[in-house]
């Protein structure tokens, strides 16, 4: 039997938060609130310290700490002058991201976000593939052969932020090429990947368009990390390899794979999957993003490049576009809340027939653009990343009686 009282009841946990049962679904369905079955029954149950710690960080009076910083998720923890998302946009160092996407090149967007200027560290000759061992799995090939490349590119010790930014092309270039098998290339980034997937010029600029988009987000967990590793003034290599191993897991970049399950399992169902989803008390993985009230700008980018295109109403292509766009209309009338980047990732995978490691590759190699600008941003700063934790456990006594 489950200690109730560590547990609530959907009733309980929705009166707690004083929402509706569909929000307190949603909830779950982020990640928010976990959940568990009520035992011999079809209810479930609702983890008490999860309902309370949100309802802890939606109040106004949410606990501070020192500096006057809160532990609301999103407040601000180290200034940053790469990235703003504000009034439902995302901008890179002041231009809109959607609006960049539309006609710029990954490498024009690290030229931006790496401060380069008029230099472009994309013009030196691409770096060779180091001695590694052979890996089907594409992501771990792409650890493996960083990992193996970064003790012989003796030009990363330079931290200096036009170092940064050279090291920075050798390593997005190698870690393009070990997620297509390939060379590193002087090709831009896009058309390796479109030359690799065998698809047309018109679906490249959407390829590029994706890259874009995910070049940054402020400060998840993965650039975090990185901003963590680059303060302790390790290699490029050391943060983006720590900023890879964030980005793969299941409530980050690896969100694709659960998003990937999702849209199979609608495909082997004529139920409402999102309802029954929702019923069960399990999650609905990408759908919902608390930094956007609104909806994810990037998702919208990329279903709007994807409507542009759609083929004919009996091609493969269309019907996973459609099936993708019904899952999130109904994801959004029984939640309210949106799809965010992963689900449009895996919609353009399934829409325009790439391979099933293409969403996280996009991700991943369009996001070592914006870890790169954190690690240079991070090496100009003195200070090594060092918070405190608020202890909550057992206290000390200076004298036990028996």
């Amino acid at each position: 039997m489950k200690n109730m009282k560590s547990f609530l009841s959907a009733h309980e946990a929705a009166a707690e938060l004083n929402v509706s049962r569909a929000t307190l679904y949603a909830y779950v369905s982020r990640g928010l609130i976990r959940s568990e079955p009520m035992d011999g029954s079809r209810q479930r149950l609702y983890r008490a310290e999860d309902v309370r710690g949100l309802r802890a960080r939606k109040s106004p009076g949410a606990e501070k700490l020192g500096g006057g910083r809160t532990t609301a998720p999103g407040s601000p923890v180290l200034e940053s002058a790469i990235t703003l998302i504000a009034d439902e946009h995302l901008y890179y160092r002041g231009r809109d991201a959607v609006q960049l996407a539309a006609v710029a090149s990954l490498e024009t967007v690290a030229g931006l976000l790496w401060n380069c200027g008029d230099r472009d560290p994309f013009a030196q000759t691409p770096p060779p593939l180091p001695d590694a061992p052979a890996i089907d799995a594409p992501y771990a090939r792409v650890q493996a052969l960083l990992a193996a490349a970064a003790p012989t590119d003796l030009k990363a010790l330079n931290l200096q932020p036009w170092g940064v930014a050279c090291t920075g092309a050798r390593l997005v270039r190698l870690m393009t090429a070990a997620f297509i098998g390939g060379e590193p290339s002087e090709a831009p980034l896009h058309e390796q990947l479109a030359h690799a997937w065998r698809v047309s010029p018109e679906i490249a600029g959407i390829i590029r368009a994706a890259l874009v988009l995910c070049a940054d987000h402020e400060l998840n967990v993965s650039t975090y990390t990185v901003r963590c590793v680059a303060s302790a003034r390790s290699t490029p290599y050391a943060a983006v390899l720590a900023g890879l191993s964030a980005l793969q897991g299941p409530r980050h970049g690896g969100e694709t794979a659960r998003v990937a399950a999702l849209f199979d399992e609608a495909a082997q169902s004529d139920d409402s999957i999102v309802a029954n989803r929702l019923q069960r008390g399990e999650s609905l993985p990408g759908i919902g993003h608390f930094l956007y009230a609104k909806g994810d700008p990037r998702y919208t980018a990329i279903m709007t490049m994807l409507a542009a295109i759609a083929p004919k109403k009996d091609a493969p292509q269309n019907a996973a576009y459609e099936k993708a766009h019904a899952i999130a209309a109904e994801a959004k009338a029984l939640t309210g809340m949106a799809p965010n980047i992963d689900f449009g990732l895996v919609t353009l995978q399934r829409a325009l027939k790439l391979p099933p490691s293409a969403p996280l590759a996009i991700f991943a190699i369009g996001r070592c653009i914006g870890w790169i600008a954190h690690a240079q941003e991070q090496y100009a700063r003195p200070e090594l990343i060092r918070p405190r934790a608020r202890y909550i456990g057992e206290h000390p006594q200076r004298a036990h009686r028996f």
